[in-house]
C-alpha cells in the first residue's frame, strides 16, 4: 500500500505522517523528517527530495507553494521528462518499503504527476479548519487572512479534484490533537480496512507522548473571517462530511 497524506500547508500533515509512520509505515532515512523548527517541533515529515521536485515543477510554472496566481486548477499539471523520471525512481525506492507513507501540501495540485506511478494508492486527507490555517500563515508568513484563505481554496480543490475517485481516508486535525489515541486508533483500522498489511496499532503512551494538545494554536475568534458557502462546501468535503465531486 502507498499511503499519500494530503492537505494543506499548516492543516496538520506532519503530525498524521507521524502517526502513521509510527504505525509501521515507511516514511524514509531519519534525515528526511526535515528541520526542527518553533513553527514545526515535531518535524515537517516531508522527502526533501520531494518537496524539492514539486516546488521546481510549480516554479516551471512561474508559481510556488504560496503565489498560485498563474496555476491553473483545471489543466493537468506539466512536467519535464527528467523530473517524471525523478519521480519514478522516488517511488520504486519507496516501493521496496511498503506499506509507505508520503506527505508533500504540494500533492495537492501535482498528484496526477505522481500517480502515474502509483499502483495501489489511498488518500489520507487532513482536515483542519480553513480560518485557522489562515491565522497560522499570517502568525508564520505574515499572510493577510484573505490571502491565506485563498490559498487554501486552490489547495482544497486540487485535493477534491485529483483524488474523487481513489480511496481516501478523512482526518480532522483538531480531533487529532485533542483525541489523539481514539482518532489513531480510528485512522489505523480504516487504513487495515482498506487492506494495509504489517502494520500495527502504537500504545497509548507512545501517542500521547507524541502528540501534544499545546501544539493547538490558531484558533479562530468571533472577529476573524468567515468562509463564503462555497468555501464552506469545500470544507465539509475534506471533512468527509458531503461526498467529493470531481468538479470541486
Amino acid at each position: 500500500m502507498q499511503i499519500i497524506v494530503l492537505g494543506m500547508h499548516r492543516s496538520g500533515t506532519s503530525i498524521t505522517t507521524r502517526l502513521i509512520n509510527m504505525m509501521g509505515a515507511y516514511f524514509g532515512p531519519e534525515s528526511s523528517v526535515g528541520e526542527i523548527t518553533i513553527d514545526n517541533p515535531k518535524g515537517f515529515w516531508e522527502r526533501p527530495e520531494v518537496f524539492k521536485l514539486n516546488e521546481s515543477i510549480l516554479a516551471a510554472q512561474g508559481c510556488s507553494w504560496h503565489d498560485l496566481a498563474r496555476w491553473n486548477i483545471n489543466a493537468p499539471p506539466m512536467a519535464h521528462d527528467s523530473q517524471l523520471k525523478t519521480m519514478n525512481k522516488i517511488i520504486l525506492g519507496m516501493d521496496a518499503f511498503r506499506p509507505w507513507v508520503l506527505k508533500d501540501p504540494r500533492l495537492c495540485l501535482l498528484l496526477p504527476l505522481w500517480r502515474r506511478f502509483l499502483e495501489v494508492p489511498i488518500i489520507v486527507i487532513v482536515h483542519r479548519d480553513p480560518v485557522e490555517i489562515a491565522l497560522s500563515l499570517q502568525k508564520r508568513d505574515g499572510f493577510p487572512l484573505e490571502n491565506g484563505l485563498q490559498l487554501w481554496e486552490r489547495y482544497a480543490r486540487g485535493i477534491v479534484r485529483h483524488s474523487h475517485d481513489l480511496p481516501r481516508i478523512h482526518i480532522r486535525h483538531e480531533d487529532v490533537l485533542k483525541h489523539p489515541a481514539q482518532t489513531c486508533h480510528n485512522l489505523y483500522q480504516q487504513l487495515v480496512d482498506y487492506g494495509a498489511r504489517r502494520l500495527a496499532l502504537p500504545t497509548e503512551k507512545e501517542i500521547t507522548a507524541f502528540i501534544d494538545p499545546k501544539l493547538y494554536r490558531s484558533k479562530p475568534t468571533a472577529h476573524t473571517l468567515s468562509l463564503s458557502a462555497e468555501q464552506q462546501g469545500l470544507a465539509d468535503r475534506l471533512a468527509g462530511i458531503i461526498p467529493f465531486s470531481q468538479q470541486g
